[in-house]
C-alpha cells in the first residue's frame, strides 16, 4: 500500500496535464461541457461521461472540479481520481527523468481518439515505471506498422520481453450475475434478521442465474432459515444447490476466533459481512456474523477472458528471449482477489505446459482503499513461472510483482 503527499500529487497531476497538453485538454472539456443529457435523464451518470468522451480528459475534468471544491473549502481530500491521476503522473515523472526510449508514442495513445488503447497504455506504462525504478534499462517497442508482424510491448535490460493486457472491468455477464446475487444476498439477509439467526449460505447454480430464479431461491431459503436447518440441499430440477451453516443467534456474541465455516469450491462471488466491537478487556467480539458465496457452473467471464489474453499474448514475442506477460485483472470486487488469483493459478499451468515460449505470467490487481485520510492505492500480484520455456527467465533478473501481496 502506497500513498503520494498533498504537494507531490498537485505537482503529478499538474505534470500529466503539461504531457498531454493544454490544446488537447481544451477540446475535450468543450465536448464535455457542451454535452447535454436525455430528458428523460434528471442528472448526468458515470457511464454518460465514460462511454461518451475520451477516459483521460474525463478524468482530468473531475480531478479539476474536485481540487476547485477543495480550494474554496480550503481543506484538501484526497478522491479516487486525484489518486489515479496522481498515480499515472508519478509513473509519466520516473519515464521522463530516465529518458525511456518510446515514451512519447506512449504520451500520443494515452491521448488517442481510440479509447480502448487508454487502459491498456496506462498499464504499459505503470510497469515500466516499476522497472525503470529498479533502475533496470526500459525501452517501449515501437509497434510495427505492417501488421502481420505482432511485437511486444516492453524490453527490459535489453534481454526480456514484456507483453502488457488489462482486462474490461467487467463484461455484462458478470456485472449480471452479480446483481442478482446482491439480491439474493440483501433479501436474505432480511430473513436472518426476521428470523434471528445468523447463517453462512453458499448457492450454486448449473447455469446463469435468471431472473426467475429468485424467487424460488429466496422461496427455499426462507423454508431452511425458519427450520434453522443446516447442510447441503439439492433442487436438481432446478439445477440449484443449497448449502447452510449456522453461526450464531441474533445479537450473539463470539470471540473473534470463535467461527468456523467454509467451502472447498472456488466461488464467483462472496462477501462476508459482521459488527465487530473492541470491549474494555482488550478482547475483540463479533455479533450477526453473516456469510455468502455464490458460484455459477459456467467459468465467470473475468477469468476466461484472462486464459484468452494468454493464448493470443504469446504471439507478440520474438521467440528468441525469455518473454513475460503481465495481465492486470481490474477486478469488479477486491474482495474476490484471493480467489480469482487461486482459481487463475491452476488454468495457467495447464497453459504453461504446452507453451515455451512464454516464460512466466504475472497477475495483478490494483485498487483504491479509502481510510481517514482519504485514497490509497494498493495491489496484489502473483507471478507463475514456466518451469518448460525455451528461454528461462535469467536468475539475477528481479521480476517486479514477486513476492508481493
Amino acid at each position: 500500500m502506497r500513498d503520494i503527499g498533498f504537494e507531490d500529487s498537485l505537482k503529478y497531476i499538474a505534470l500529466v496535464k503539461k504531457m498531454v497538453g493544454n490544446a488537447w485538454i481544451s477540446k475535450e472539456f468543450k465536448k464535455i461541457n457542451s454535452y447535454k443529457s436525455p430528458k428523460n435523464k434528471s442528472k448526468l451518470s458515470f457511464i454518460d461521461y465514460t462511454d461518451k468522451f475520451h477516459p483521460l480528459a474525463f478524468l482530468i475534468y473531475q480531478v479539476d472540479k474536485q481540487l476547485k471544491f477543495c480550494a474554496e473549502k480550503k481543506f484538501f481530500e484526497v478522491s479516487e481520481e486525484i489518486t489515479r491521476l496522481s498515480y499515472l503522473g508519478e509513473s509519466l515523472s520516473t519515464l521522463q527523468n530516465k529518458g525511456i526510449k518510446g515514451l512519447d508514442n506512449k504520451i500520443k495513445a494515452l491521448t488517442s481518439s481510440d479509447k480502448a488503447l487508454f487502459d491498456k497504455t496506462v498499464y504499459e506504462i505503470q510497469v515500466a515505471a516499476i522497472y525503470a525504478k529498479n533502475n533496470a534499462s526500459v525501452e517501449f517497442i515501437e509497434t510495427e506498422s505492417n501488421k502481420s508482424r505482432r511485437t511486444p510491448d516492453i524490453l527490459i535490460a535489453d534481454e526480456v520481453e514484456i507483453e502488457c493486457k488489462k482486462k474490461d472491468r467487467s463484461t455484462s455477464r458478470d456485472i449480471k450475475n452479480i446483481e442478482f446475487w446482491k439480491l439474493i444476498m440483501r433479501k436474505t439477509t432480511g430473513l436472518m434478521e426476521h428470523f434471528a439467526s445468523n447463517f453462512a449460505v453458499f448457492i450454486k447454480i448449473q447455469k446463469n442465474p435468471r431472473s426467475e430464479d429468485t424467487d424460488f431461491i429466496l422461496q427455499k431459503l426462507r423454508e431452511l432459515i425458519e427450520e434453522k436447518r443446516q447442510g447441503r440441499f439439492e433442487f436438481r430440477e432446478e439445477g440449484i444447490g443449497i448449502t447452510l451453516y449456522m453461526i450464531s443467534t441474533k445479537d450473539q456474541e463470539i470471540e473473534s476466533n470463535g467461527i468456523q465455516f467454509g467451502t472447498s469450491e472456488e466461488l464467483d462471488y462472496v462477501v462476508p459481512t459482521m459488527e465487530i466491537q473492541k470491549q474494555t478487556d482488550g478482547k475483540v467480539v463479533i455479533r450477526n456474523p453473516r456469510i455468502f458465496g455464490f458460484k455459477s457452473a459456467i467459468i465467470p467471464d473475468r477469468i476466461t477472458s484472462v486464459i484468452n489474453s494468454i493464448k493470443d499474448a504469446k504471439g507478440q514475442f520474438s521467440g528468441n528471449k525469455p518473454g513475460l506477460i503481465y495481465v492486470n485483472l481490474n477486478t469488479v470486487d477486491r474482495f474476490m482477489l484471493e480467489g480469482d488469483f487461486k482459481r487463475l493459478d491452476s488454468l495457467i499451468r495447464k497453459i504453461l505446459i504446452n507453451n515455451s515460449r512464454i516464460s512466466g505470467i504475472v497477475i495483478t490487481s490494483e485498487y483504491f482503499i479509502k481510510d481517514n485520510n482519504g485514497y490509497v492505492y494498493s495491489h496484489k500480484s502473483k507471478v507463475v513461472r514456466n518451469e518448460n520455456a525455451k528461454y528461462p527467465i535469467p536468475l539475477d533478473f528481479q521480476i517486479v510483482g514477486e513476492n508481493v501481496s
